[in-house]
This record gives structure tokens, C-alpha cells and sequence, in this order.
């Protein structure tokens, strides 16, 4: 492997030294700098002053083949994504290329900074915001530099716990609603059973600023977010705005939450709480601190680049590569509600009292696949991320969508993320009628990258999402410290035909996981997986979350429909209870070679540790090529 890595390394400095040649020769090379001018020529002496600008101005060349733009260091703020079309495609041996200015720091911010903080008590310091308060803007996240701060929470650490399903609909919880079959007929006919629950005395109370609060619960493998309608202090029940997945009661009528952004949370050091009506911001500060030196920035552009190509001319967006470049700060969309797409219309039906404005929350299943993601690709090959960081960001760090083939994410550094790593796919569980498998990405890679401390605002995302998506390969990565599971291969709940075959899943080290809920693994899957394998992967350190409530969490699990994977040489240590868990799928249906589980059960040879460790993980990276 390290002689076909110096071949590409060799051949990628090849394919540099021309690049560099014809931008010298032709004028292709634009330069931006944070005290530059969009007036200004481009030139390296007279740079542009946004990304946006260099794209435009290569778009002029009418064939941007070999075009490069080098960013100079700074942090670059912008409101919108970089949006990138076909006419911004380079060719095979001459891409076009946005890199950062060697060894040198760019952030592309989706952020506006906080400033002009005054204080009003001792130890609260309060920002104004205008357009807050007229509703132009809204936000979740707060950050101090690198630092993600975290908003006024109850309690403090831990959760609360509910005391049932919503008085109304007590009986039906204690039957667990009669299933899947019956809570789907109650969704139908009588959806604020999904709209709130019963709380434990004094946990909540009817709080002046109560419609600022927002609430997370804990399910099994998926939380919904929501926001509060009513509280009934008599029989102690929460009414929600919105539905969650799936009625508390059934899987547990004692089911975790938190409840964010009251002011009488605000009462631990480093926490902040956004006042929407009166558009203020409070900051709780640590001793000696003052937020007019600590760079506080909130997001304010819901994503940092998108590539979409026109689908309807067959005109992918090609050959474009990021290299050395830092993504961070944006925010994540709510208002998803995968099981009530028409909300509120769907509550008018049945209870036309049911409020048409309200504040907005989140349903989704696991993993978590419509939470948003910083950069989006759709209808584009050959694109690549090489060196690139994406942090501080609310939901996941890049989607790889329909029609997407042969793109790359290489050395990238994926972190503090409200979601997870990586979607690659579609979300459409049923293929047949619904998406021709042209539709279905290819021949994608995600390599040699860290993907860690995530979903933390969605707890369900996971570190790789693989979904109605085939000939992928996601190999050499650290995937650590997520809410739910590390790779999700498969989206499709049986046997029917699907597009999820010949992906790799190699050579990972998948650890602390399953964070957060319960009922999956460090590798996922569902269907069938024609020609997919698992390799080598380094599966360690998997406990289930304290009061988590489902299935058991495991090291693999392979769940609905698992079928024809190749199973070899991965070690699994330290995870369970079970290492290896099947549900509507056999051990059979599988092939196994050479694994090392810790255990004689699986009659498999031992493995040397040692060796799979330094195997599995991020290799040390390429550097940043100028």
C-alpha cells in the first residue's frame, strides 16, 4: 500500500508542476487576502477580498480548466455559501483548485462576531441584537474562539427523566400504543400523543420565558427537539408544539431529556441564553473573563459550500479541489419533522385550535440524516477535500448527495460537529419507483481522516452514513466520540433490492461510541450488501449510555435484513454486551474470516493487536501541497 501511495503522492506532483506552469503561462491564478479589494485585479499585489470573487472571475475565463485561487491567511466571514455550478468545473489533468497559501491558517466562517457587551451584574455580561429581535436572525450555537460554549441547560449535567406518556394518553402507553401498527393509526388520528409528556414534580415549571426554552428527549436511537405549547402544573403534562418519532411509552415511559435556553438555567459559569422577543444575549462568565477580548461568534450561514450541478442537462459540477482550508461556524435547520412533512396542518385536521405559528423543532430516525450539513454535493465528481478542517459546525460536515461519483475526502479533520462526519447517499429506504439507480453516488472516498466528538445537538448522527449508495471506500479514519453509531452502511429495512453494494469499510479505528443512545454498534447495517466488507477495523472501548433505553450496544450489529457481507480480520475489544448482535439477519447469511472478537465463541485465530492498531486509523498526512 505505501508503494501505491508514493505513486499517487508522485503523480499528484506532476500533475502540480503543470498546474503551476499553465496558471504561470495563461494568467489562471487569482490570490485572496482578507485586507484585499473585489476591485482589485486578482493579482498576487492586488488581491481579492472574497472567495465568491476569484470564482467569478475564473468563471469569466470560460474554460477554468487549471485555474487556481490561493487564500491568504485570515478568517474570511460570509452569510451565504460558496456556490459552485458546472461553469466552475476544471478538467482531469487540470482541476481547479482553492487552496490555502502554504503553511498558513484560512477559515472560511459562516459567523458574525459578537460584540459591544456590557455588563448587568456582576458576573452576566448582555449583547443587543437588532435584527434577533426584528426575527432576521436566530441562533443555537455560541462559540469563544475555538471553544464551543454551551447554552443555559437543566439540569446542569445528566438528565431528567419523564414520568410518562401525557395523562390523555396514559392507558394506551402502558399497551405501548399496540405497536408499530397502532402507533402509526394514533399518529393519524390523534397526533398530540406524540406532542408532549408527563413530568416528574417540580422538574418543570411554568416559567415566564417558557416559549424560549427548547427540549431535548431521549428515545432509543433517535431525539426529537421540540418547543413547549403549554404546561399543565395540575396534571404535571408538557405539551409540545411539535411530535416527536415515536409517543413516550413506546420503548420507556422513562425516557430522558434537557431543557436549553431558560434564564433560570443560566446558572453555571460559560453558559449563554438568547432572548429572542427582546433580542438579547446573555453570557455567565468565568472569573476574570470578559467576552469583549474572548472573539464570540454565533453562526449565521446555515452552509459554508455547495456544489450542485444541473441535473436535468446531465452537467456535473467537475474536477475541483479544497486544499488546506479551514470550514467552520454554521448553523443547522429546524423545522424537520420526517414523520409530519405537512406540520402543522396535520394537527389543524384533527385539533383546529392547533396554533399555525410556532416555534419550530426536529424529528428525525436514526442517524440522523436530515439534520443539514455544512457543505453539500449533489450532481458533482471529482471533487476533493484534501487537508481541509470542518468544525464548530451544528449539524454534519459535508453530504455527499445524488448523482455524486469519484469524490474524495483526504487528511481532513472533521470535529466539534452538531451532527456527524459524513452522509453518503439518499434518504429513500424503498428504491423501487422512487429512484433509478443512476441517482445512486459512486466511487466515493473518505480516507485517512479524523471524524470526532460529534453529535452534539443531534445525538442520533453518526460518524459515516453509507445509504442507497455503492462502491465507496471508508478507510484509514479515526471515528470517535459519537452520540450513536460509528459507520451506518444500508438503508433499506429487509430484503428488497437496494443500491448499498461493494462498499469497503476498512482499516478504522472506531472507538467511544454509542455515546449517547442505545440499539447499534461501531459498524451498523441494514438489507442486503452485495460485495460490501468489512476489514481490518480496530472496534474498541463501546459501552451503553447510562440510562439509555433499548437494545443492547454492541461492537457490530447487524440489524433488519443484514445480508452477504465479507466479515475479516477486524478485532473487537472492550464492547457490549454483545460483540456480535443479529436481528432478522443469521450469522449464515454472512462470510467470516480471520476476525479476532476476544472471545473462543466465534472459533476465530487471534489476531496481533498490535499490528491491526497501526494498521487502523489516520495515516500520518500528506502535507499541504503549495
Amino acid at each position: 500500500m505505501n508503494t501505491i501511495l508514493s505513486a499517487h503522492v508522485k503523480a499528484g506532483v506532476l500533475v502540480l508542476a503543470a498546474v503551476l506552469s499553465a496558471s504561470s503561462a495563461t494568467g489562471r491564478e487569482f490570490h485572496v487576502a482578507v485586507d484585499g479589494s473585489d476591485e482589485a485585479s486578482g493579482a498576487k499585489d492586488a488581491p481579492f477580498a472574497t472567495i465568491a470573487k476569484a470564482r467569478d472571475a475564473i468563471r469569466k475565463l470560460g474554460n477554468p480548466a487549471g485555474a487556481r485561487v490561493w487564500i491568504g491567511p485570515g478568517r474570511y466571514f460570509i452569510s451565504k455559501p460558496l456556490e459552485l455550478t458546472p461553469a466552475d468545473s476544471g478538467t482531469k489533468g487540470s482541476p481547479v483548485t482553492y487552496a490555502a497559501v502554504k503553511d498558513q491558517k484560512v477559515v472560511i466562517s459562516g459567523a458574525r462576531p459578537i460584540k459591544s457587551w456590557r455588563k448587568e451584574s456582576p458576573c452576566v455580561w448582555v449583547a443587543d441584537l437588532p435584527d434577533v429581535k426584528a426575527g432576521k436572525w436566530y441562533f443555537r450555537q455560541l462559540f469563544a474562539g475555538d471553544r464551543r460554549l454551551t447554552r443555559a441547560r437543566t439540569p446542569n449535567s445528566g438528565h431528567l427523566t419523564t414520568a410518562g406518556a401525557l395523562s390523555k394518553f396514559a392507558a394506551p402507553a402502558k399497551k405501548r400504543y399496540g405497536g408499530y401498527s397502532g402507533a402509526g393509526r394514533l399518529r393519524r388520528e390523534q397526533p398530540d400523543a406524540f406532542c408532549g409528556f408527563s413530568f416528574r414534580q417540580g422538574d418543570i415549571k411554568k416559567w415566564d420565558d417558557h416559549r424560549n426554552a427548547e427540549i431535548i428527549t431521549f428515545h432509543s436511537w433517535e431525539c426529537s427537539w421540540q418547543t413547549i405549547r403549554k404546561i399543565d402544573l395540575v396534571k404535571r403534562d408538557v405539551h409540545f408544539n411539535t411530535p416527536c418519532r415515536y409517543p413516550i411509552g413506546f420503548f420507556s415511559l422513562k425516557c430522558r431529556y434537557r431543557i436549553e435556553n431558560i434564564s433560570t438555567a443560566l446558572d453555571s459559569p460559560g453558559e449563554w441564553l438568547l432572548d429572542k422577543a427582546r433580542g438579547k444575549l446573555r453570557y455567565l462568565s468565568r472569573k476574570g473573563e470578559d467576552p469583549n477580548k474572548m472573539d464570540m461568534l454565533a453562526p449565521a450561514a446555515r452552509q459554508l459550500v455547495v456544489i450542485a450541478g444541473d441535473a436535468k442537462a446531465k452537467r456535473p459540477v467537475q474536477y475541483v479541489t479544497f486544499r488546506g482550508l479551514s470550514f467552520q461556524h454554521a448553523q443547522y435547520p429546524m423545522g424537520v419533522y420526517d414523520v409530519a412533512k405537512n406540520w402543522p396542518d396535520k394537527a389543524l385536521k384533527v385539533y383546529p385550535d392547533w396554533p399555525k405559528e410556532f416555534a419550530p423543532g426536529y424529528t428525525d430516525s436514526q442517524a440522523a440524516p436530515l439534520a443539514g450539513q455544512a457543505i453539500e454535493l449533489t450532481d458533482a465528481n471529482h471533487i476533493a477535500f484534501e487537508n481541509c478542517r470542518i468544525t464548530h459546525c451544528g449539524a454534519y460536515a459535508i453530504k455527499i448527495g445524488r448523482r455524486c461519483n469519484y469524490n474524495r475526502i483526504v487528511s481532513c479533520d472533521m470535529q466539534d460537529l452538531g451532527g456527524g462526519g459524513v452522509l453518503i447517499g439518499m434518504d429513500v429506504r424503498t428504491v423501487a419507483g422512487r429512484a433509478p439507480s443512476s441517482d445512486a453516488p459512486s466511487h466515493n472516498e473518505v480516507v485517512n481522516s479524523v471524524i470526532k466528538r460529534c453529535s452534539l445537538v443531534h445525538p442520533s448522527a453518526v460518524g459515516v452514513w453509507i445509504a442507497q449508495s455503492r462502491y465507496n471506500r471508508i478507510a484509514h479514519n479515526e471515528i470517535a466520540d459519537i452520540g450513536y453509531a460509528g459507520v451506518h452502511l444500508g438503508w433499506t429495512w429487509g430484503r428488497a433490492p437496494n443500491y448499498t453494494d461493494h462498499n469497503i469499510i476498512e482499516a478504522n479505528d472506531i472507538h467511544h461510541v454509542m455515546r449517547d443512545l442505545a440499539d447499534a454498534g461501531g459498524l451498523y447495517s441494514l438489507g442486503v450488501l452485495e460485495g460490501c466488507v468489512y476489514r481490518a477495523n480496530y472496534i474498541h472501548d463501546i459501552k451503553r449510555a447510562e440510562g439509555a433505553v433499548g437494545a443492547p450496544t454492541d461492537g457490530i450489529f447487524l440489524d433488519q435484513g443484514s445480508k452477504s457481507l465479507l466479515v475479516e480480520r477486524n478485532v473487537i475489544r472492550n464492547a457490549g454486551p454483545s460483540v456480535v448482535r443479529f436481528n432478522q439477519s443469521r450469522r449464515e447469511d454472512h462470510t467470516w474470516k480471520d476476525n479476532d472478537f476476544g472471545t473462543g465463541h466465534w472459533g476465530t485465530k487471534k489476531i496481533d493487536v498490535k499490528q491491526i492498531i497501526s494498521q487502523a486509523g489516520p495515516r500520518k498526512a500528506e502535507p499541504a501541497k503549495p
